[in-house]
């Protein structure tokens, strides 16, 4: 996957640059395809297509995912 330039990611006035958020996700995860082609940004984790109309409420969800707190009980097998 190619980066993508901080000018092609819109940016949001009130709040965080989204580029950079991305970016920060990226290097954490980078196993979490992001994907900012076409209408609405995507994202696959493990298998599951998560969508959403922004890019910031794309990464709110990935970043709750990807909390510690929630990823341990997330990746556990049920019994």
């Amino acid at each position: 996957m190619t980066p993508r330039s901080a000018a092609q990611v819109p940016l949001v006035r009130d709040g965080e640059d989204q580029a950079a958020r991305l970016e920060r996700f990226r290097a954490t995860h980078p196993d979490v395809p992001v994907l900012l082609m076409g209408t609405r940004p995507r994202a696959w984790v493990g298998g599951q297509k998560i969508e959403h109309p922004t890019l910031r409420r794309l990464l709110d969800d990935l970043e709750e995912m990807f909390r510690p707190d929630t990823h341990a009980s997330r990746t556990e097998t049920p019994r």
